[in-house]
């Protein structure tokens, strides 16, 4: 709790700090390394392959119904 009303919050330091040398590339450069963007990458590819082999997502069953 702020007991004080004059106290202003402090900035956040949002200045990276790397402890390895491999990481002083932006993240978009070593990105592919991350088996995080390899799993979403896995169900980007099945969405657009289930996207495609359904024709648009717009396969319907075929059912024929007689009439007498």
């Amino acid at each position: 709790m702020h007991t004080d009303p004059n106290r202003q919050p402090e900035e956040p330091d949002f200045t990276p700090t790397y402890t390895k040398e491999e990481h002083k590339q932006p993240y978009w450069k070593r990105a592919h390394l991350d088996w995080r963007v390899w799993v979403a990458a896995a169900f980007i590819f099945a969405a657009i392959a289930v996207y495609v082999w359904t024709v648009d997502l717009s396969m319907v069953p075929n059912i024929h119904l007689r009439r007498h």
